[in-house]
């Protein structure tokens, strides 16, 4: 099994669906979309609305790093940072700061690969 459908199956356990309510969102069968991960064929908008509905950024799929996937834990998403609703502790606001600076460095690094 290719390591982008581990990735995926992970979130999706996490979140408590199924591959095969996966495909069926996706309007693909699992075979269409086990061969689109496995040969890298799945189109670009399949990616993005697994991301969006998973609630995960489109890069984790293709970092290269280990994806360490906590199942306690509602999955990272920039949107998740701006959360005018709730007061929040120091503690939560120094979390936050954490994962905008991983952002931060991860577009930097992007950028200065496309520059090179």
């Amino acid at each position: 099994m290719n390591s982008l459908r581990k990735k995926i199956e992970l979130i999706l356990l996490k979140e408590n669906y199924t591959f095969s309510q996966l495909a069926d969102y996706l309007n693909l069968s699992e075979q269409e979309l086990e061969e689109g991960l496995e040969n890298k064929t799945l189109e670009l908008r399949h990616l993005e609305d697994i991301s969006k509905n998973l609630k995960v950024p489109l890069y984790s799929f293709f970092r290269s790093q280990p994806t360490i996937i906590n199942i306690k834990e509602q999955p990272f998403f920039t949107n998740k940072l701006w959360n005018d609703h709730d007061e929040l502790s120091p503690q939560k606001l120094t979390e936050e700061i954490h994962l905008l600076k991983q952002v931060i460095s991860y577009k930097e690094a992007e950028l200065t690969k496309r520059l090179k």
